[in-house]
């Protein structure tokens, strides 16, 4: 084995070993609070965080008598964090079903059908399954307090749904293998000094990979394309087994979903992530109530948390850009990603996908001859 590999190995290892102790710290609850100060909470008078109302008296009241069921299309791990910070703000308990988006769709709008919907509140990653969910029943209108704030941000907000945060694909490479001279920018991805050590993720993976694909068009031309191919890439099927695969050494360099690949690196996988010059790729991430959500209070409540400072703050601290503009750049660990209003922010909406999902996944099928 090249000392390179033994190097990348011998991190997971580490890693590994490290995992099997400490358990106690490694909740959920605990992993959250790691990732952000604590923020300042006041139920005296309904649920105030951070200065900002979440829930008036009545509101909050009716809520903590309840829970709420999710199902989201986000990575568990997210998830977890997100949903162990929200109780520990609010009290209030969620149960998650975690279900890849399609199959999530499909199990949505089945049980929709039947009359016998299981979720109060719904995430996605890809906003043309939240237009079918509005267009179906599946999502109801629900206005927070915030969708002021969202309007002034450019975001969504006149369907029955609101991105409660933007999904991001960067960059990154194993820094066990690449130790001099790393790489740092777009083109470097087809530099022939990494032919055959390049990951990437199918298009059809969903969203995030058709804003990425986007994003590579527009700013270096279709033949970026050809030379990413040239490269002869490893094509996965999911983000979570090309991180994997980045960790262990498998491949060295990768475009990466920026949220998968610091929640790696953050339990000590030998990841460094690059936040290009040019900056990033996104796609929203749509939240909706569905109608037993709409009457749900800790429902609603969830959805206020999840626009307010609070919410946004610390969704922005596990590696997902904050939809909300107002609330200055918040930092994942040591990177700062771009705010949704910064010019390095290239954001794919819905419009964008309506107009360029089915040829760019024509055509990068066909530089990458791939079949799926």
């Amino acid at each position: 084995m090249c000392s390179t590999g033994l190097l990348a190995l011998l991190a997971v290892v580490s890693l590994l070993v490290s995992a099997c102790g400490g358990s106690v710290h490694n909740t959920p609850a605990a992993r959250a609070a790691k990732l952000l100060a604590p923020a300042q909470v006041d139920a005296t008078d309904g649920l105030t965080i951070d200065g900002e109302k979440i829930a008036d008296k009545a509101l909050y009241e009716a809520a903590r008598g309840e829970k709420l069921v999710l199902y989201s299309a986000a990575g568990k791990e997210a998830e977890d964090l997100t949903l162990a910070r929200f109780t520990a703000e609010t009290g209030i308990q969620v149960e998650l079903t975690r279900l890849p988006n399609n199959k999530l769709a499909e199990r949505a709008l089945s049980e929709h059908g039947a009359g016998r919907l299981g979720a109060d509140v719904i995430r996605l990653t890809d906003p043309r399954t939240a237009r079918d969910f509005g267009e179906a029943g599946v999502y109801v209108p629900y206005r927070t307090p915030f969708h002021d704030k969202l309007a002034a941000a450019g975001a969504t907000v006149d369907a029955n749904w609101f991105p409660a945060y933007y999904f991001v694909n960067a960059m990154a490479y194993n820094s066990a293998i690449h130790i001099q001279n790393p790489p740092d920018g777009w083109e470097d991805l087809a530099d022939p000094r990494y032919e055959g050590q390049l990951g990437i993720v199918a298009i059809t993976t969903g969203g995030t990979l058709q804003a990425l694909t986007r994003f590579q068009i527009e700013e270096f031309g279709p033949q970026y394309l050809d030379r990413l191919a040239a490269q002869r890439p490893r094509v996965f099927n999911s983000t979570s087994t090309e991180v994997d695969a980045l960790a262990r050494g498998e491949i060295s360099i990768a475009t990466v979903s920026f949220n998968n690949a610091f929640g790696a690196q953050s339990h000590g996988a030998p990841i460094r992530l690059v936040v290009p010059e040019e900056g990033v790729s996104a796609s929203e991430g749509p939240l909706g109530l569905t109608p037993k959500g709409a009457d749900n209070p800790a429902a609603q409540v969830f959805a206020n948390w999840s626009l307010s400072k609070s919410g946004q703050k610390f969704v922005g601290s596990q590696g997902f850009v904050p939809v909300r503009t107002d609330i200055g750049p918040v930092r994942a660990g040591e990177y700062e990603l771009p705010t949704a209003d910064s010019p390095r922010f290239h954001l794919l909406d819905e419009d964008g996908f309506a107009r360029h999902a089915e040829a760019d996944e024509k055509l990068w099928k066909q530089k990458f001859d791939f079949i799926g």
